[in-house]
């Protein structure tokens, strides 16, 4: 990845060091660090050296062997700290959240009896949501700068803060790492481009620049002007060799340099104008603002002289806990998922639960139902809400793809994840999972789509990679290692999961790879991981989304179709009453419901329905013709329900293509039962007692012939010639008055307005034929 700060070997700098850090980077080679305390590792309190400059000389740790490494503490003279993760970007009350999990960090440091008079030591992990998929970019700046102050402030006087960077992090959430004490990373993670989040085409705003300016000159982890180069592309920062030291100065500082000291070499540009800085931990470490180089926790606790539980994330720490639990147990069914979908939105939406912890026995199902479950997992911002699989037995087939998109898998010692479920699969559904595996779930979950997708098919073969210059290690297939940004940069290792199986993982094996972040003997055990005082609460269907189920089941689901359509019937023969209307709205409104909650049916299914209702009314009231209309109309509402039973619009696999038999069957069901109806109500209904009096029942034929007869003879033939006024506009219809008797007329030639003087011209039978008097 390019740099914008230039990359310049290491020159190794003798002096005094602290011997945790000088033990880490002889004895294991996995750490090296910066120490800026004086004297005895213990006395912890950082020199404070004027802005921009960074740790002296004499207070950098010795590179050379020669030195002789002192020897390891004893176990009670480690330190105490706490680490906790942030997760990037910050949006929301992210950093409301944060900050309630250090202050409670802090009362039990605080708590803590003193080891010498070292400060206890407070650990800020931040990592990017996502993992390999992003950066952090998309921090809001007044959330960072709302924990960066926090971080500054008189609470946590007394407590050393550190920042840990275990991979490459950008945006504003670099302003939080300023904020601590020290910074450490890895020698190949990034840190920079802070501003990446601002509009390019704009200046960056002076506050900003204020901001971490302020930042960074009260906390010193780096030189000022590298600060403000990771932010501003418009700034250039230069080194500087003077007559005293090394300085870091922007290019308009470097005048006002001179007048004070006496350069030695010409001004070397680390940062041109035009980018925003970012650099690695070895330049970081070049650069005096990197102060501990270390690959993972392990070599952290070292380089800090902790205790090993000092860098592991107490969960009971985390938040404020509002925990529920989840039952996943036997075959995933569309019933099932739909269930569970439902029931992770009203907790963590309506009821406010930031826990969730899913209990998983299961052999799976549908890959459809399962990715469903687990995209809906994966989905839920980790920073709002943290996600939990409690594995007691087994997770296999879809099912251990729920268990991986959450946040944490917590298993038993005799835990299996992946492998075959019960429900053979195909390999068109393999290949339709696997990209919805990379498209939502791998992303979402920061987990590598290979992982992933080997829990299921068993033709992906799966490697281990590691990183040449991070050390990182990675499982990967061939094709996602060949995806990754700098591929070169990964080795590959012996396999994983060789072709021909599912990858599945007993307890010892999940942990050694990864998956499973803890092993507990019990559930009692797992209640104190959380810090939980008691059993969390069991979010179970109630009777709501029962009712919802049963109006979804096929049976149901016909039968009020069949009301709403019998309910149109009846209106449309009985207009004015209202009830037949009343009763089909009501079908047709639980028919939509029900398959809302479901998942299945949106705004555009109750459109379709809505438009095609009225283009039918349209056809058969308003314009009847050639039934344009009428075919639009009945195909809209034909579509609306079949939708509305389904969550795709063509099948892509076999298991969409059942689904789409079953949607069919239902309307086709539905619609053999309202023709049989509406012959049997055409028959019987008017003779029915109730019923009798509401129908429009049709002119018996003798009254029709009466008519006819009475029709034939009517004669208007006295009226031609006669002259009367049009009371009506005639287009070409309407009624005109002669001395007073009011005729039913028909305009010849141009319509009439009303109130022109007519005049009749011709008679036929019951038809009088007139023009304006005006006309020749």
């Amino acid at each position: 990845m390019l740099r914008n700060f230039t990359n310049r070997p290491i020159v190794p700098r003798h002096g005094v060091a602290a011997w945790a850090a000088l033990f880490a980077a002889i004895l294991l080679g996995s750490s090296a660090a910066h120490s800026q305390e004086q004297g005895d590792a213990n006395k912890s309190d950082p020199p404070q050296t004027a802005a921009g400059e960074g740790p002296k000389e004499e207070d950098a740790v010795a590179s050379d062997p020669a030195h002789d490494a002192p020897s390891a503490p004893a176990p009670d003279e480690l330190g105490e700290g706490r680490l906790i993760r942030v997760r990037l970007p910050l949006t929301g009350n992210a950093d409301a959240h944060i900050k309630s999990n250090i202050q409670r960090a802090v009362a039990q440091l605080n708590s803590l009896p003193r080891v010498g008079d070292s400060r206890p030591v407070l650990i800020l992990e931040l990592t990017a949501k996502g993992g390999d998929a992003g950066y952090g970019e998309g921090t809001e700046f007044t959330r960072a700068q709302s924990l960066a102050d926090y971080l500054v402030g008189p609470d946590l006087r007394g407590i050393k803060t550190v920042a840990y960077i275990p991979r490459t992090i950008k945006g504003h959430g670099v302003l939080v790492a300023l904020a601590c004490e020290m910074i450490a990373m890895p020698p190949d993670a990034e840190i920079g481009e802070a501003g990446i989040d601002e509009d390019s085409t704009r200046p960056i705003k002076p506050n900003l620049v204020r901001t971490y300016q302020e930042i960074v000159e009260h906390r010193k982890p780096m030189p000022t002007a590298l600060a403000i180069g990771m932010l501003d592309p418009k700034v250039e920062v230069l080194k500087v060799e003077t007559d005293e030291a090394t300085e870091f100065v922007l290019g308009n500082g470097l005048d006002e340099l001179k007048q004070k000291h006496t350069l030695v070499s010409p001004p070397e540009i680390i940062k041109p104008i035009g980018s925003m800085g970012n650099f690695r931990g070895r330049e970081g470490w070049d650069y005096k603002a990197v102060q501990l180089l270390a690959t993972d926790r392990k070599a952290l606790a070292t380089g800090l002289a902790l205790r090993s539980e000092a860098v592991v994330e107490d969960q009971s720490l985390v938040g404020d806990w509002r925990p529920v639990m989840l039952n996943l147990d036997g075959p995933i069914t569309p019933r099932k998922a739909r269930q569970l979908d439902t029931i992770i939105t009203s907790e963590t939406r309506d009821r406010g639960a930031n826990w969730v912890g899913v209990r998983i026995d299961s052999t799976g199902g549908e890959l459809v139902d399962c990715l469903r479950v687990a995209d809906r997992l994966a989905g839920l911002d980790s920073n709002d809400v943290q996600t939990v699989a409690y594995v007691p037995v087994d997770a296999s087939g879809g099912a251990a793809l729920v268990a991986l998109a959450c946040d944490q898998i917590v298993v038993q010692p005799e835990s299996q994840i992946g492998g075959k479920g019960t429900i053979p699969l195909d390999r068109q559904m393999l290949d339709a999972a696997t990209e919805s595996i990379r498209a939502s779930l791998a992303t979402n979950s920061g987990r590598g789509w290979s992982l992933l997708a080997a829990l299921v098919d068993p033709d992906v073969e799966l490697f281990s990679y590691r990183n040449t210059q991070t050390g990182d290690v990675r499982y990967f297939s061939e094709e996602e290692a060949a995806e990754q940004p700098s591929a070169d940069d990964w080795l590959k290792g012996p396999s994983v999961k060789p072709a021909g199986e599912p990858l599945r993982l007993n307890s010892k094996r999940a942990q050694e790879l990864g998956v499973a972040t803890h092993v507990v003997d019990s559930f009692d055990e797992l209640k104190q991981l959380y810090g939980f005082d008691r059993d969390p609460r069991i979010a179970e269907p109630n009777w709501a989304l029962e009712l919802v189920e049963a109006l979804s089941s096929p049976g149901l689901a016909i039968v009020l179709l069949v009301i709403g359509f019998v309910g149109i019937y009846i209106e449309l023969h009985a207009p004015g009453v209202g009830a037949g209307a009343f009763v089909a709205a009501l079908a047709f409104m639980l028919f939509f419901w029900s398959n809302f909650l479901h998942g299945t049916a949106g705004w555009l299914e109750v459109l379709l329905f809505v438009v095609g209702l009225l283009f039918l009314l349209i056809e058969m009231l308003i314009l009847p013709g050639f039934g344009i209309f009428g075919l639009g109309g009945g195909l809209m509402i034909l579509a609306s329900l079949v939708l509305a039973s389904q969550t795709f619009v063509l099948p892509q696999s076999d298991s969409e293509l059942k689904q789409l038999r079953y949607s069919l069957t239902i309307v086709a069901a539905a619609t053999l039962c309202v023709v049989v109806a509406a012959v049997a109500l055409r028959r019987y209904l008017p003779h029915a007692p109730v019923f009798r009096t509401l129908l429009l029942n049709p002119t018996p034929e003798e009254d029709l012939i009466d008519l006819d007869h009475r029709e034939a003879l009517a004669d208007f033939s006295h009226l031609i010639g006669q002259q009367g006024v049009a009371t009506t506009n005639l287009m070409p219809a309407g009624k005109a008055d002669f001395d007073g008797q009011l005729i039913d007329v028909i305009a010849e030639g141009l319509p009439i307005e009303r109130g022109q003087a007519v005049v009749v011209t011709k008679t036929r039978g019951n038809r009088v034929l007139v023009h304006a008097v005006n006309m020749t």
